[in-house]
């Protein structure tokens, strides 16, 4: 009689043994005490499970080169979903890799036979992750009808001021603690977020008429899945330890806040200012996956082991309401240094946003008005003529400091002993900075780019297409030649970056 797959996996991980390349002085210490022995989250052999994920392979591959290629289907979706996917595309492959290097170190780090194996499965994952998001980016390079921007989206995300943040938070996956690490991408990022990213975007993808993101980020979401079952394992093993509480608060606290300021914010525009056809607004997502499903039937079901819902929770629920449509207007204002196009709203965008968002038109409306009438190139304004000032940038998230709305942004100003001025977006990025204010030393975009003239940015960035004049980044999707900005257009601005707070009064400042 054949044994059962439980059984043949219990009978091999007695056979466990201290493998050459773990050492007892981790090359990756971690603060945290985890038991020797716990449940296993996979349960599922190696050999098997790497079957299981060839065949996966096999069908989307074979459906992106087949089928879809065939009905020149992303030719066909809408060209304002197919802008957006050009960051998304560049930003999550980037976490992907630095979800690979999280579950690395933590393969190397924790002694735990049952917690490796499943370590070591999501790894395989990650690495799938990474190629099959690159190859997607490359499938739109070749089949997009605007391919400007998916040929580029690597190199670009370094550079531009929403790829930084994104760049910014995904690096939490592996710069800590790997404990601290697992937490940012195991139970908040994976568990939290790929919901509303992957499940819900394959959806709005749908709707607009592209159907390749759905073959890939479907597969992916399947694997995220398991994924949630190696963070719940992970916590439980945590939470098993008294020892570990109150480390463990102050981190998942600081994980969760830290994915929410961008995540929240990003996705917001994505959903709310990037499809044509909507399902839902982003806050109904966010109501449904992160407050109900995350926070309310997971997070608090853990409270009598020892792990409260987050500090910050309550501040970020109410900062959804007008996060992302604070950051899409700054985005938008600096359309000409992204690779992507950033479309104007219509009059039914206004009354779709007006009805999800009530108040929208009156914070929001002007500004998207006026950004419409500053889509022709001959009139030569941009919409960063719009605002007095740019809005400084968070030390800790990298995230203009205009949340939850601009009239109400809750910016704190302060300044180091070495005479550093620091700008932070909420309370909870400053209370962040001052636990460990060496973690947080990197520059703003602002700061990196002070006194720069805008042409010369998008020349030294690669923001040009093709022909060496066109902007990448246009106000608009048109494709008729005379609305499009060339690098001629921007030189007529006369624009220098400029750090907004090089110019704020010293006075305006507190000791940090």
């Amino acid at each position: 009689m054949t044994a059962s797959i439980t059984t043949q996996h219990e009978k091999i991980k007695s056979f466990d043994w201290e493998p050459s390349y773990f050492r007892r002085d981790a090359l990756y210490p971690t603060k945290y005490k985890i038991p020797p022995k716990t449940k296993d989250p996979f349960r599922t052999l190696v050999r098997e499970y790497v079957g299981m994920e060839e065949e996966k392979d096999d069908r989307q591959y074979g459906a992106l080169e087949d089928a879809l290629s065939r009905m020149n289907n992303s030719a066909q979706a809408e060209p304002r979903f197919m802008e957006i996917m050009k960051p998304v595309l560049a930003l999550v492959d980037f976490g992907e890799y630095a979800a690979m290097k999280c579950t690395a170190m933590l393969v190397d780090t924790v002694e735990n036979p049952e917690l490796r194996q499943g370590y070591l499965a999501q790894m395989i994952d990650e690495v799938r992750h990474t190629n099959q998001e690159a190859y997607l980016m490359r499938y739109f390079a070749k089949h997009a009808p605007d391919p400007a921007g998916f040929n580029s989206g690597f190199q670009t995300r370094a550079s531009d001021p929403i790829g930084r943040p994104g760049r910014a938070v995904f690096e939490a996956f592996m710069n800590d603690d790997p404990i601290t690490n697992a937490l940012n991408l195991q139970v908040v990022a994976e568990t939290a977020y790929t919901n509303p990213l992957f499940v819900a975007v394959t959806e709005v993808a749908a709707a607009n008429g592209d159907q390749a993101t759905p073959s890939v980020f479907l597969s992916v979401q399947s694997d995220e899945a398991r994924h949630m079952a190696n963070g719940y394992s992970t916590l439980a093993a945590v939470l098993s330890e008294p020892e570990n509480l109150p480390m463990l608060q102050e981190d998942f606290d600081t994980a969760f806040w830290r994915q929410h300021s961008f995540l929240d914010n990003f996705q917001g525009a994505v959903y709310d200012y990037f499809s044509k056809v909507r399902l839902k607004s982003y806050k109904e997502y966010w109501d449904q996956w992160i407050w109900d499903d995350w926070a309310g039937s997971y997070i608090e079901r853990l409270e009598p082991f020892g792990l409260k819902v987050p500090r910050w929770i309550h501040d970020a629920k109410r900062h959804v309401e007008w996060g992302g449509h604070s950051a899409a207007m700054v985005s938008a204002a600096l359309w000409p240094v992204h690779a992507w196009r950033s479309d104007y709203m219509t009059d039914e965008d206004f009354a779709y946003l007006e009805e999800k968002y009530p108040g929208w038109e009156q914070h929001f409306g002007p500004f998207w008005t006026a950004y419409r009438e500053m889509g022709d190139p001959r009139k030569g304004h941009l919409a960063l003529e719009l605002f007095p000032t740019m809005p400084p940038i968070c030390r800790t998230c990298q995230m203009p400091c205009v949340f939850p709305r601009p009239d109400i942004n809750e910016v704190r100003l302060s300044i180091d002993a070495a005479g550093q001025r620091h700008a932070f977006c909420s309370e909870a990025c400053q209370h962040i900075f001052r636990q460990a204010p060496h973690r947080h030393t990197g520059m703003t975009w602002w700061e990196v780019n002070d006194g720069i003239e805008l042409a010369r940015y998008i020349e030294d960035n690669g923001l040009l297409r093709a022909d060496g004049r066109t902007l990448m980044g246009q106000p608009h999707v048109h494709t008729e030649e005379r609305w499009l900005w060339t690098i001629d257009d921007i030189r007529r601005t006369g624009i220098v970056i400029q750090d907004p707070l090089r110019a704020m009064p010293a006075d305006a400042f507190t000791d940090i």
